[in-house]
């Protein structure tokens, strides 16, 4: 049982993918293609063959010019024959099968008097290409004439073998079968002969006045095929044949009602409707852009809020066409063809939308201050017109029939400039150098205008079907912190100096909004692409920067020591380091984030206790007598014991921010004082001998004594740590 079922399964899964072969090369882009390289191939093949030899003679210049002169136009007739055309004239059809019938007869009375002996190669390849030629043409067109050439061919093709081999009649033969199949699969398997399926239903057809009406097949037949016909010949683009296939497809599914036929005439009769409405463009865009100039007007310059007109639309369009094309989406989405009927609508409306942006010529590219305006224009006449004249056509044409079909259609239309929309903001804000004019201008008017197009459009109950409106939140939210944080460094009324080097309030505050920003993105509701993206966290950098910035004007304002104002950056860097150190940013920001806390750490020694060790090196010059040296020697010691008690009882009121730091800056001065500090009381030994001790005051352990009593602790910060211990 087990063996039947694995066979069965087999033999299925062969013949779906057999089948998909087969639809894939009906497809009028590879029949066309087939259709190109037969010919080259079979033209090429015979030049070369010897049944050219014997009825033409051998070559010559002006048989060569005129075999390629032939070529070029058998060739170019094949790439552009119309894809599905049939003759209106059936006396040119008849003249077509006619010369045909007199080329192949006249052809065949010379090949059988003239030729002799065995075929050669190039003469089957190229009886093989014409066949596959004319099978091409035969789906390509419907002139009459290429099933005659098909015929012809195949069997020229099988009477070639046959002079080789008898039984090579069999390989001929199969051949010939394969194409004659090959060009009725369609027919056979799909029904795409396309003629209207003689059962009981009834056949729909939408006059050009808008009314539906319904007749037998019997009386439909006729006008059916032939509107069939022209529909398949007229297809604007590519994308049509698409959909033929998909109806195609749709058709052998045991539910769908109707025929391929009546949904391929409906689809024709939307896109003549779309086409007819696309010319009022001309008249409709100048229409909307004044009144947007007049509307942009009023609102930049006088500041006040006129009431848009939303309807000026769908009250400009001709109401006849309006009115067939809202049936045709009506029988569209009861076909359940939604999906394609909302794709033709949103093209149209999109490139609408595409040609009013133009005439006004809101385009933007970069975050200059020109193109910001425009971004602000764009986004007040897309949120308080544009968009929602978009909304009223799509309720107009769906919402009796699908309020989904209504909502897709209208996202459709919306997104590709909301998405430019919410990119050219992204941008501003990842890319730009946060100055005051950005910080305090333009973010604050973009933050404003993004709220006021979510406003504007998008009602509660499209909020969460939409799925651009994620973006415009995300980043909306995005330039909202960048404002908050811009408003605490530059705009906090409580920012007293901060006398003893510890925490800055802005430090603090900037980073609790900017964790609490992140925290919320990072939640498991609120997890999303967007938060992992790289213009997520190059904000996030770009803002713990501008506080650094700031940070390091201050500590220059604040303090006349720049020692103490080196230790006030260390805190407060090593702060943002510690705050920072679970964020998504990339290695090299966390590495130049540990350079500058090193180099703070460099500046700080060397400013503090650079001339305490100038004060144990001895000079070359020094050394000439022992007297002097002595005498130098107890100077320099008592200029250290002095300098360096001041400087401990200095020190000792500053504030660091937590224990690690403090013990990596006191292990810093340790390796940057103790060596210097040992080498010179070594010195001082053998230069004093025993009464050194008199003068040394400080030992190793002394120093580190005092040493470890520098810095106080900030007390909020040590509880915390305490806490997390």
């Amino acid at each position: 049982m087990d063996t039947l079922c694995l066979w069965w399964v087999n033999g299925w899964m062969q013949t779906f993918i057999l089948n998909q072969i087969l639809r894939w090369l009906k497809k009028p882009k590879v029949v066309r293609l087939v259709c190109l390289v037969s010919s080259v191939v079979g033209l090429f093949c015979y030049a070369l063959s010897s049944s050219f030899n014997h009825l033409l003679g051998s070559w010559s210049w002006w048989k060569m010019l005129l075999y390629i002169l032939f070529s070029s136009i058998t060739c170019l007739a094949v790439l552009f024959t119309p894809a599905r055309s049939s003759s209106s004239s059936h006396r040119l059809e008849f003249h077509f099968a006619f010369l045909v019938l007199t080329v192949t007869s006249l052809y065949s009375f010379l090949f059988d008097n003239v030729v002799k002996g065995k075929p050669d190669a190039y003469s089957l390849i190229s009886c093989a290409a014409f066949a596959t030629m004319s099978l091409g043409l035969s789906n390509l067109t419907q002139f009459g004439f290429q099933i005659d050439l098909l015929y012809f061919f195949c069997g020229g093709l099988t009477v070639q073998l046959m002079k080789i081999k008898l039984w090579l009649v069999v390989v001929g033969g199969g051949f010939s079968y394969s194409l004659l199949q090959l060009r009725d699969y369609p027919s056979d398997r799909q029904g795409e002969n396309l003629q209207l399926q003689v059962q009981n239903q009834v056949i729909i057809q939408v006059d050009d006045s808008g009314s539906v009406s319904s007749s037998s097949p019997v009386t439909m037949s006729q006008q059916a095929n032939a509107d069939v016909e022209s529909t398949l010949g007229t297809s604007p683009e590519d994308g049509d044949f698409r959909f033929q296939d998909h109806l195609l497809t749709q058709s052998n599914s045991p539910s769908q009602d109707g025929s391929v036929d009546d949904v391929l005439i409906i689809q024709q009769q939307l896109m003549n409707c779309v086409k007819e409405l696309e010319k009022e463009n001309q008249r409709l865009v100048p229409m909307v852009c004044s009144h947007v100039e007049k509307y942009l007007k009023v609102v930049f310059d006088s500041k006040e809020v006129p009431h848009p007109d939303v309807n000026l639309v769908m009250d400009a369009l001709p109401s006849g066409i309006m009115g067939r094309l809202k049936e045709n989406v009506k029988l569209m989405v009861e076909a359940g063809f939604t999906e394609e009927c909302s794709d033709i609508y949103s093209k149209w409306r999109r490139e609408f939308l595409k040609q009013c942006l133009q005439a006004l010529r809101l385009q933007f590219e970069t975050p200059n201050n020109e193109d910001v305006e425009k971004w602000l224009k764009t986004c007040k006449a897309a949120g308080k017109i544009l968009f929602p004249n978009e909304r009223r056509l799509c309720d107009y044409l769906f919402s009796r029939f699908s309020v989904a079909a209504a909502d897709v259609s209208f996202e459709k239309v919306c997104k590709e400039l909301t998405i430019n929309v919410v990119n050219f903001a992204d941008t501003t804000i990842t890319t730009g150098t946060y100055l005051p004019n950005l910080l305090f201008n333009i973010v604050p008017k973009m933050s404003e205008s993004l709220g006021e197009l979510i406003q504007d459009f998008i009602s509660p109950a499209l909020f969460d079907k939409l799925s651009f409106v994620d973006d415009i939140e995300d980043v909306r939210q995005r330039l909202a912190t960048v404002n908050r944080v811009g408003n605490i460094i530059y705009h906090t009324t409580v920012q007293a100096p901060v006398t003893d080097g510890g925490l800055h309030l802005i430090t603090k505050e900037v980073m609790k909004h900017i964790l609490g920003f992140c925290d919320f993105k990072l939640e498991p509701a609120a997890l999303s692409y967007r938060v992992r993206i790289a213009s997520f966290w190059v904000v996030i950098g770009k803002m713990v920067e501008l506080l650094e910035s700031e940070l390091e004007v201050k500590s220059k304002d604040y303090y006349a020591d720049p020692a103490l104002g080196f230790v006030f950056m260390l805190n407060n860097l090593n702060y943002i380091a510690q705050k920072t150190k679970f964020l998504k940013m990339d290695d090299d920001w966390f590495r130049r984030n540990r350079a500058k806390v090193q180099q703070k750490r460099n500046l700080y020694l060397r400013r503090s206790w650079n001339k305490i060790v100038e004060f144990l090196k001895i000079g070359k010059n020094e050394s000439a007598e022992a007297d002097v040296v002595a005498e130098l020697m107890k100077e320099k010691l008592h200029l250290f014991n002095l300098h360096f008690e001041e400087t401990c009882t200095t020190q000792s009121t500053w504030t660091v921010s937590d224990m690690q730091l403090k013990r990596r800056i006191i292990k810093s001065i340790e390796e940057f004082l103790l060596p210097q500090y040992g080498k010179f009381c070594d010195r001082f030994r053998v230069v004093f001998g025993n009464q050194a001790y008199h003068y040394i005051k400080f030992g190793f352990l002394d120093i580190q004594n005092c040493l470890n009593h520098l810095f106080l602790l900030d007390e909020e910060m040590n509880r915390k740590d305490k806490k997390n211990i």
